[in-house]
């Protein structure tokens, strides 16, 4: 009966620790499983982590080249609108100086210049050129010049003022209009705040 004991007991060893090996062979079935699944995980996470950046730069570059699209035709658009203001702003300057050239203010302006002008040019042989309408003011642009001097018609000049020209002393001095007005036009673009940059 001891051997039947013994053996009883010996088997229920055995069992005990083919049962703990069965566990514990599960377990690390399990632990394996578990970290093979997580490297699987992590694998197709990097995966995808590669495929969405990938896709999100291909969406970045076409996003960068419509928006660049988009900002070139935004500034032709708007360079042109600029022009548009410009030439209007300057249409309108145009017309109230032509407007001017009708007062007597302008009549003033006039013999201001070549009183002026005079000063500069002393020596003989000066001619002032204005425009067609301006011949009417000769005599008294002559008067104001106070020396010899020559008043002819220009084509040049389409608003009003007068040019200077002493040949003698290679001068040419422009009091016009048209060259204020223009460098009016050269002031505004930079300081107007119209950039198109």
């Amino acid at each position: 009966m001891r051997d039947t004991g013994r053996t009883s007991n010996f088997l229920k060893a055995i069992n005990k620790y083919a049962a703990e090996q069965r566990r514990e062979l599960k377990n690390q079935a399990e632990e394996f499983k578990k970290k093979e699944l997580q490297k699987a995980e992590a694998e197709v996470l990097r995966d995808a982590y590669y495929l969405i950046q990938k896709e999100m730069a291909q969406m970045r570059k076409g996003i960068s080249s419509e928006v660049s699209k988009e900002e070139t035709q935004g500034r032709k658009e708007l360079f042109a609108q600029r022009k548009t203001i410009v030439e209007e702003v300057f249409k309108k300057c145009e017309k109230r100086l032509l407007e001017f050239t009708n007062t007597s203010e302008y009549k003033e302006l006039m013999k201001n210049y070549a009183s002026k002008i005079s000063k500069v040019l002393k020596k003989p042989g000066t001619v002032l050129y204005v425009q067609e309408k301006d011949m009417e003011m000769e005599e008294e642009l002559k008067e104001s010049f106070g020396k010899l001097c020559k008043v002819l018609v220009s084509k040049e000049i389409k608003i009003g003022g007068l040019i200077a020209v002493n040949r003698n002393m290679n001068i040419i001095i422009d009091e016009t209009l048209d060259s204020k007005l223009t460098d009016q036009r050269e002031w505004f673009a930079e300081n107007s705040k119209l950039n198109v940059f």
